[in-house]
């Protein structure tokens, strides 16, 4: 046999056999393509939502959290409405579209459930609220615990004067009104829109549902 012949034969000794079914792994990186497969962009997409892979500036990694839980939590926890773009930070997904179907989604199992909360669309944009016929029930508890007393009078007077000038709050009620105008904008219970030199306040729907207004 000559050394050629004998190279190969050796070389056939060395060879790992496989049975069907089986596969040699590679050392990671390997043997991987670097393009973008069919079917990809939904893994990349779930990877982002878990955390895996570089994040981006000022969105935060979930780990094993469900994505619509964490916005569940945001909108619980939150005073004032929050737009998909900040919702969509929480859990670290950029896509409008994909956040709204969460959100719709959360909506739609309250609704299915019959539960005394509701997911509503204002113009700040999504927040949780108490639907009116529970709120009523429970308004002295809203009173409580999220308004001062001199904040509650300032409620009282805008909300039997609806569209009034702060300026002229503040002449009838004191220069207070400032500071708990400010406090009620604040808790989303008070609109205010700027008009030339003074600005215009108005209760928000908020307000009607906590209050059964």
């Amino acid at each position: 046999m000559g050394d050629n012949e004998e190279a190969i034969a050796e070389g056939e000794e060395d060879e790992e056999v496989f049975t069907e079914g089986e596969q040699k792994q590679m050392p990671s990186g390997e043997g991987e393509e670097t393009g973008i497969g069919e079917g990809s962009k939904e893994e990349t997409l779930v990877n982002a939502i878990e955390g895996e892979g570089p994040e981006k500036k000022g969105q935060q990694s979930l780990g094993k959290l469900d994505p619509k839980r964490v916005i569940e939590a945001a909108l619980f926890i939150s005073s004032k409405p929050l737009t998909l773009e900040e919702l969509g930070k929480y859990i670290g997904v950029a896509a409008p579209g994909f956040v709204e179907g969460i959100v719709k989604e959360l909506s739609s199992g309250y609704d299915a459930s019959g539960s005394s909360i509701k997911i509503a669309q204002e113009p700040g944009g999504y927040i949780m609220r108490l639907r009116p016929e529970y709120a009523s029930k429970v308004s002295s508890l809203a009173q409580e615990a999220e308004l001062s007393r001199g904040a509650l009078k300032i409620l009282a007077y805008i909300s039997q004067n609806e569209g009034i000038e702060q300026s002229k709050v503040a002449g009838r009620l004191g220069s207070t009104v400032y500071d708990y105008v400010h406090e009620l904008v604040d808790k989303g219970f008070l609109n205010k829109e700027k008009r030339g030199r003074t600005s215009v306040l108005s209760t928000t729907q908020k307000f009607r549902d906590y209050f059964g207004a």
